[in-house]
């Protein structure tokens, strides 16, 4: 019955993301150049600077703050043998793997080869505008660029919106506590939209590049707290047993590790791809390769690594008839 709920619910969430980027795409330019005409300059200055760069607290700071908590909070829950604390390690571990996903390899794989310019420079400096889903015109052959789609700082904001999943999709919380977290769910989409309109009020970002970020973040955090790392089946393992399940340490991390791997790779061999297709030079036929490469390798290991922990979710039922 929860596999069920979990499965309609993924594609409920898949449905509505191709509704927002159909409706979104038909008005990108439009509503992208109107709200660089119409700017709040307080916004723009809020969601662009940080505490961290030496400036006035910003519209990210609560997430890099909140971040740092967890981090911290996710190593004590390794080192430490206090049962209150080890209990929201699944939890911790979700949302670290959330923002190294969502909000860095999802994001800057996605910068990196799709190449979409920014509004200011296809405004004011001539550059050819394109849609989110098709090639831009910046390539590696270039250099260092900032690639638009999707929005990096969109999609930071993007992180608070695991609390939902914490709150709302955990075993045996109470409705109180599953209200309090579909309330925090409306609240942080509100949040990145707010982060995401001050980044197109400055030119910066298209708005598909925002409604993208959220809805990439939003399948990301569904998948990996329900199919991925499994965060209801480690709460039901604990109110069974009376104890986490006998995983590999920082085993959420590792499997990061493992999957930077796939992306770098996947990344390497789709820009070589492109390289190839625009008639770069051959170089570009090895990076194909040497991605190719090193993404299967990356998720074979992933593999035989996920394995193991599967295992520890569902350990052998043993017979002692």
């Amino acid at each position: 019955m929860q596999e069920q709920r979990t499965r309609r619910g993924l594609l409920i969430i898949l449905a509505g993301a191709v509704i927002t980027m159909v409706l979104s795409t038909r008005v990108d330019y439009s509503w992208t150049v109107f709200l660089g005409e119409h700017r709040w300059p307080f916004l723009v200055k809020v969601m662009g600077q940080t505490v961290f760069e030496g400036e006035s607290f910003g519209g990210m700071d609560p997430v890099i703050l909140f971040l740092i908590t967890v981090t911290g909070v996710y190593y004590l829950t390794w080192k430490t043998q206090r049962e209150k604390l080890i209990r929201w390690r699944p939890h911790l571990g979700f949302i670290l793997t959330c923002a190294v996903v969502g909000g860095i390899y999802v994001v800057h794989s996605l910068k990196w080869i799709m190449g979409r310019a920014r509004p200011e420079p296809v405004i004011t400096e001539g550059l050819p505008f394109t849609e989110w889903f098709t090639f831009g015109p910046h390539f590696v052959t270039e250099g260092i660029y900032r690639g638009a789609f999707p929005s990096g700082h969109t999609a930071e904001a993007m992180i608070l919106f695991t609390l939902a999943y914490v709150f709302a999709g955990t075993p045996g919380h109470s409705i109180g506590q599953r209200v309090f977290g579909w309330c925090w769910g409306v609240a942080a989409l509100v949040y990145a939209s707010a982060v995401g309109i001050g980044r197109c009020m400055a030119l910066s970002h298209w708005l598909t590049d925002v409604t993208g970020a959220i809805v990439l973040s939003w399948i990301a955090c569904h998948v990996l707290f329900h199919h991925v790392l499994r965060v209801p089946e480690q709460i039901g393992y604990v109110h069974t047993h009376g104890q986490l399940p006998d995983t590999p340490p920082v085993w959420e991390l590792r499997l990061c590790g493992y999957l930077l791997g796939v992306v770098l790779g996947g990344a390497a061999g789709i820009l070589g791809l492109r390289g190839i297709g625009l008639g770069e030079s051959t170089g570009f036929i090895g990076l194909a390769l040497a991605g190719a490469l090193l993404a299967l390798l990356a998720a074979w290991r992933m593999a035989l690594f996920y394995r193991r922990v599967r295992r520890g979710l569902n350990p052998p039922v043993v017979d002692n008839g």
